[in-house]
């Protein structure tokens, strides 16, 4: 069987490592972690001999398919005679060997696949050992049904060893062969990703250092990480239990309690391949590094103070500025109201005062002209009885008669030219009229007119004062994006002071996509569970957008990481406030 363990899929992006925190307890690379680094494995030296390799390789491919074939053929015969045992007659039992040895073929070949693609999933591999040992054990079982006497098991291992062994190695050779092929593979793979070529688990670290070798790898099937990350874990995990355990009597004990602490750092951090030196260096370290990151966090809580105190100092004066505006808007409108009233007023007064004027001055013109009508009928009838008169008195003589007669007609008919010329002017007076009523009537339309005039003005005014106030919203729009960026910024940086690693960072990173994604006023005055239930429906930020930002390229890696981020979000994080719950409770711890 193998001796070595590979991660499956939980293989990560290639990413360069990060540089050491300058507070770190303990150097990235100890004797507990010989992995190479990523620089080593991109740089390993590249064969001289590839027209001696590419033979070898041929003739190891071609032995082993033929050894594989062989060792089949051999195991043939026992898988056929076992499947007659168990009930399989006819062309049945000439197939089930076909098919048992087949199944192990094509699940080998899965399987190298698998490891190829870094897609390997163990259930495949330990399916086809399994069938494998079924088919060794059915080999051994008729080598041992061979021998005369029928022995057991055991006997028949003690009367003739060589016979047993024989029908057993070839499908174990096998195994072997497909082994080394999938190691190869593994290897080749993850060169050509980029990743440490040696990212295994030797037998030697489970057989003299099981507990913690154990530990590395459940961290590393667990979560999606490889060894060498699980073994930087594991050895800062047991740090800082360590730590924790001794950190109050180091801190605030007397000098023979310190030393006592120093010399059992050593031994304490031994399984995790942790130095003497870098050991006794711990305490004072953590300790000092304590005390940098309490120094820090006071400052940030100060910052954090002033900041908050700055924020309602200028939300306090936006709302008192916001007060003045609204009032003196007021007063504004209260005071074109009554402008616009008043001028209406006046307008309205002036086209009475108008009408009535011309109204007036219409009746008193016709009355003139009935009064001149009348001037003019009376002294035609004057003139007539004078005319009467005088012909009575000159009746006695028949010429002066005739001649009083004609001047009487004369008259008469000026009396009558004279009474059309007052039918006349009462026609001038009517049309006189009715052009005043035509005038009135071009009045209120221009009073009408005027009104629209007013009325577009004041929309206007109404629309000038709304794109202020959009430009004023626009403005307090920007500002709230350039105190997200900072709070962005503050909150990168406070994880570069708490020495966060790679994970943390993007989990971060994720959250504060996701809070930004929404406004300040949907998520205010909430608890941080209800914020991170508002997040995972309201949020646009999907699982593919986080991974696109942070450099993931699998989907449920990604997925894994919103998960993560709505989490924290749930446990109180939040960059704008500054508050982080992890760093917070290490720092308090």
């Amino acid at each position: 069987m193998t001796t070595t363990l590979e991660p499956g899929v939980h293989v990560p992006a290639p990413a360069r490592p990060e540089a050491p925190s300058p507070t770190s307890a303990v150097p990235s690379r100890t004797s507990a972690d010989p992995s190479p680094t990523f620089a080593e494995t991109d740089n390993e030296p590249k064969s001289r001999h590839l027209w001696l390799m590419i033979p070898l390789a041929v003739i190891a491919v071609l032995a082993g398919l033929t050894a594989a074939g062989v060792g089949f053929a051999l195991s043939y015969g026992a898988l056929r005679d076992a499947a007659v045992d168990w009930g399989f007659t006819g062309w049945q039992s000439y197939a089930f060997p076909l098919g048992v040895d087949g199944l192990i073929i094509a699940l080998y070949t899965a399987d190298l696949v698998l490891a190829w693609r870094q897609m390997a999933r163990p259930w495949v591999r330990i399916t086809a050992h399994a069938l494998t040992a079924v088919t060794i054990a059915l080999n051994v079982s008729a080598a041992v049904d061979g021998m005369p006497g029928t022995p057991t098991l055991s006997e028949a291992l003690g009367q003739d060893f060589g016979r047993v062994l024989g029908h057993a190695m070839m499908p174990i050779a096998y195994v072997i062969l497909t082994e080394v092929a999938r190691w190869a593979i593994a290897r080749t793979a993850r060169i050509e990703a980029g990743l440490p070529a040696d990212q295994v688990l030797t037998l030697a670290e489970w057989a003299l250092n099981f507990r913690v070798t154990w530990k590395i790898f459940k961290h590393a099937k667990t979560h999606p990480a490889t060894y060498a990350d699980a073994r930087i874990f594991a050895r800062e995990l047991a740090i800082y239990r360590v730590w924790q355990k001794e950190r109050a009597l180091y801190a605030t004990g007397t000098a023979e309690d310190r030393a006592s602490v120093l010399d059992r750092m050593p031994a304490l951090l031994a399984p995790y391949g942790v130095s003497v030196d870098d050991a006794r260096a711990i305490p004072a370290e953590r300790l000092e590094q304590e005390q940098a990151q309490e120094a820090e966090r006071r400052r940030a809580d100060q910052q954090r103070q002033r900041e908050r105190e700055q924020q309602e100092a200028a939300e306090q004066r936006e709302r008192e500025r916001q007060e003045r505006e609204d009032a003196h808007q007021a007063r504004l409108d209260v005071l074109a109201k009554e402008a616009e009233e008043i001028r209406q007023n006046g307008e309205l007064a002036e086209l009475k005062a108008t009408v009535n004027g011309q109204t007036r001055a219409a009746a008193h013109r016709a009355e003139a002209a009935v009064a001149t009508a009348e001037i003019q009928a009376t002294t035609a009838t004057t003139a007539a009885q004078r005319a009467a008169e005088e012909a009575a008195r000159r009746a006695a003589d028949e010429e002066a008669a005739e001649q009083s007669a004609k001047v009487a007609a004369e008259r008469a008919k000026e009396t009558a030219e004279l009474a059309k010329l007052t039918a006349e002017s009462a026609k001038v007076a009517e049309a006189q009229r009715q052009k005043n009523e035509a005038e009135r009537l071009a009045v209120e339309e221009s009073a009408k007119k005027k009104a629209a005039l007013a009325k577009l003005a004041e929309e206007s005014a109404k629309i000038a004062t709304a794109e202020q106030q959009t430009a004023e919203a626009e403005a307090r729009t920007a500002e709230a994006r350039q105190r997200t960026a900072q709070a962005n910024l503050r909150a990168a940086e406070a994880e570069d002071l708490a020495g966060m690693s790679q994970r943390p960072r993007k989990i971060r990173r994720a959250a504060r996509m996701l809070i930004d994604s929404v406004t300040a006023q949907e998520i205010a005055h909430q608890d941080p569970v209800r914020i991170a239930e508002h997040l995972k429906t309201a949020s646009p930020v999907t699982g593919a957008d986080i991974g696109a930002a942070i450099g993931i390229n699998s989907p449920g890696a990604a997925s894994e990481y919103r998960t993560e981020a709505l989490a924290l979000i749930a446990r109180g994080y939040n960059h704008h406030t500054g508050y982080d719950p992890d760093r917070t409770t290490h720092t308090e711890g």
